[in-house]
């Protein structure tokens, strides 16, 4: 937006003549095109209207020739199709449909639609699942809930589901009828759910056969893990809510694999040897629904197992395949099996260093590596009708080394890939710069692409599976136009081993680069983390826009150990946090402080979770680098992180206290020279509020004045309207010390 001074040279330089009162509405009609945004608003912003407005609901059609999406008809809710050929649309059903076949609903808008065949669509409501037919517009109930019903998960023919119900197993049958098919749950004993705290890319604890015959389940034994007591301070007296929480180098859970089957009401686990606290992971049924392959993973997390289980009896048939790193390996991907091969599948590796796709028999023969290259396969998409190309999303090139000259495609973008199948090598279905993400329809005939990058918020097109563009489906307007809004650009530096890293840097709208600002330097730097990306505002959460408005430079950068740039540049931190992470950041700080522009005497630094740990570290290990720091839900010490995550990039305390040591915030308490901010929510169960307390007490014992902040009743992260107070404590903290 142009300055008010401008402005009003403008108009007085014009070449009209203008009268006062003129000048004065012109004036003010130019003023208002844009207004300040507010924390409010950036905070809030999906509820404010100010992401980029994509079409509600999108998806592809059963048939393939048709793809629906949610539209405001004269006020009411309604699902349109629209042909792939002539792009014409037409109206399916209306939210008042729904409501008139299924009158016991209460939905005020349009309820989350699965298409099915045959005209039908499915959908939950409150504690009940629909059937609605597109056609005769008339509708049914499948399955109702009872009340505490969790992880639930359908079959694929949707006439059977599962859940969880105080603590147990459930499934019920079309009609109604429950089955509850164990009775252990509770003290310990969790099924169903989620296991080994979400890592190794695992997201849900029950995995229904593709006939809908059998049910995969997770049984998780806590009995041995250690009471963590959580404290809730709403209630008078307060209570205490014990959690099992294994920390690093402690006991860990052990985990089962179960499999009902619901025709025969009969129950077995599945015999895998090895040590009970031994991770499974990428649970995969085959085609025929006769066996479960299990990616059996060691603790120490360098060895594992593809085996392959009889889902009937249980017992061990094959080890598919194994692998092995000195370091880690990390399985966060099912197997994908070939529509019409069910002997083979692919399966993602990192075994050239960068994450690839690998077609394999079932009898444990590697067939062909399907990609290759300095980037990372991410997505399987699916194959286009004639079955030749594989369309795959992944990143750029990662150019992890000065010696690469052209660095255009590189990980700060993402593209959809056509893979020849037989023959090898790849073509981008659009090589725009920038974040593509795409839908394939089901008779791999047609994808719908997605766009974003630094300038454009989101556009939709409609492409052939040959890769040529047909149409321009949806384009988001800047939801930000009505707004003040500073400018975004990317930039590179070189750590000191000559890996390129990416860095972002946001400038107030008014910038003049004969001003200096001070600057907030915002941290993670963890694992499987990248902040800096060609997307719609670089991937910047909205409140640092605002915060540059306040006359601010907000500044980020990736370092070594952050995610999407291959293995080697991950694993470079193993056995080390807080040390190579340490020195780009400061490289970064060097490239930035480099401007005539910065202040280098007015800079802070904020950071959570991981970045709340880097935070610390950076003001213990620059003590004069930064006047003040905002450190949140920060680890202090590894030994007291959960086993999964920490041992992966540590190891055990007893194998590694030489990098505990020196990644221990608490023992270096005395080094905090500068202003430093701890906020930690009081239920956090990921980053245990001990952890703060820990380096409050070091603080005290070694005479450091320390400011500190809770957010009672907050587990890890603060959200919602709280996060508001949130940013503004930030804001404030940092402004206070180097503001104007």
């Amino acid at each position: 937006m142009p300055s008010l001074r401008a402005i009003i040279r403008f108009y007085m330089h014009s070449v009209f003549r203008i009268s006062p009162l003129l000048f004065l509405l012109l004036l003010c009609s130019s003023l208002q095109a844009q207004k300040a945004l507010s924390l409010e608003e950036a905070i809030l912003a999906s509820a404010n209207n100010l992401v980029p407005e994509r079409l509600n609901q999108l998806q592809w059609m059963p048939d393939g020739s048709h793809y629906a999406y949610v539209i405001d008809k004269d006020g009411e809710p309604t699902f349109v199709s629209a042909d792939v050929e002539t792009g014409s649309v037409s109206m399916l059903f209306t939210l008042s449909d729904l409501k008139t076949a299924l009158p016991d609903i209460t939905v005020k808008r349009m309820p989350r639609i699965q298409f099915a065949k045959g005209g039908s669509v499915l959908f939950r409501s409150g504690k009940v699942f629909y059937q609605f037919n597109t056609v005769s517009k008339s509708g049914k109930r499948l399955f109702e809930f009872p009340e505490g019903a969790e992880h639930i998960a359908y079959s694929n023919n949707h006439d059977r589901c599962a859940y969880v119900k105080d603590h147990n197993l459930y499934v019920q049958l079309a009609g109604g009828q429950e089955v509850q098919v164990t009775s252990d749950g509770g003290e310990g004993i969790v099924y169903g759910s989620a296991v080994h705290r979400y890592e190794f890319g695992i997201t849900e604890g029950l995995f229904w056969s593709p006939d809908g015959e059998r049910l995969a389940f997770y049984r998780k034994d806590e009995t041995m893990v250690e009471n963590y007591p959580l404290v809730n301070t709403a209630a008078v007296p307060a209570e205490v809510n014990n959690i099992k929480y294994p920390m690093s180098g402690r006991k860990s859970h052990h985990v089962t694999l179960g499999v009902y089957h619901v025709g025969k009401a009969g129950l077995n686990y599945l015999k895998i040897d090895g040590p009970k606290d031994q991770y499974l992971t990428c649970v995969t049924w085959a085609p025929d629904s006769k066996d479960i392959y299990v990616a059996v993973l060691n603790r120490d997390q360098n060895n594992l197992k593809l085996n392959r289980y009889n889902a009937t009896s249980g017992t061990f048939e094959k080890t598919v395949l194994a692998e092995g790193h000195e370091k880690y390996v990390e399985p966060e991907h099912s197997l994908w099996f070939l529509p019409d091969n069910p002997d083979e599948f692919l399966w993602f590796s990192e075994r050239t260093g960068y994450q690839h796709l690998y077609r394999y028999s079932t009898d444990g023969r590697m067939l062909a590596a399907v990609t290759s290259g300095d980037w990372e396969a991410q997505q399987i998409l699916g194959f286009d009708y004639t079955g030749n190309y594989l369309f795959v999303r992944g990143t750029g090139q990662t150019f992890n080394r000065v010696k690469f000259q052209d660095r255009k495609r590189n990980g700060l973008h993402r593209f959809i890939y056509m893979v020849d199948f037989e023959l090898g090598g790849n073509m981008m279905l659009d090589s725009t710069l920038g974040t593509h993400s795409a839908q394939l329809a089901a008779d791999g005939r047609h994808i719908l692409r997605h766009f974003s990058s630094i300038d454009v918020p989101h556009t939709t097109t409609l492409h052939a599976a040959t890769g040529k563009q047909l149409r321009e489906v949806h384009t988001s307007e800047n939801p930000l136009k009505e707004h003040t809004i500073g400018s975004v650009e990317l930039f590179e530096t070189m750590s000191g081993n000559d890996d390129v890293l990416y860095g972002r840097i946001i400038k107030p709208s008014d910038f003049d680069p004969s001003k200096k600002y001070p600057m907030l330097w915002y941290v993670y730097g963890g694992p499987h983390a990248q902040l800096v990306t060609n997307s719609w505002l670089s991937g910047a959460p909205l409140w640092m826009y605002w915060m540059a408005e306040q006359g601010y430079i907000v500044a980020t950068i990736d370092n070594r150990g952050s995610g999407n740039r291959g293995l080697e540049f991950e694993q470079k931190t193993f056995r080390q946090l807080g040390q190579l992470e340490m020195i780009d950041q400061k490289t970064g700080i060097d490239y930035m402080t480099s401007k005539p522009w910065i202040d280098k005497d007015r800079m802070a630094i904020h950071g959570w979770s991981y970045g709340g740990f880097m935070t610390i570290n950076m003001m213990q290990s620059w003590p004069e680098l930064f006047q003040a720091g905002v450190a949140g839900g920060p680890v202090c010490d590894w030994s007291m992180y959960e086993v999964m995550y920490t041992e992966r990039y540590m190891d055990t305390p007893e194998a590694n206290p030489e990098g505990y040591a020196q990644s221990n915030l608490v023992d270096k308490a005395s080094k905090l020279k500068k202003p430093l901010l701890v906020i930690h929510g009081t239920v956090d169960d990921v980053v245990l509020w001990q952890h703060s307390q820990a380096l409050v007490k070091a603080c005290v014992d070694e005479g450091v004045q320390l400011d500190y902040f809770i957010y009672p009743g907050h587990p890890h992260n603060v959200r919602g309207k709280d996060r508001i107070h949130l940013i503004q404590k930030v804001f404030d903290y940092v402004d206070m010390r180097i503001g104007d």
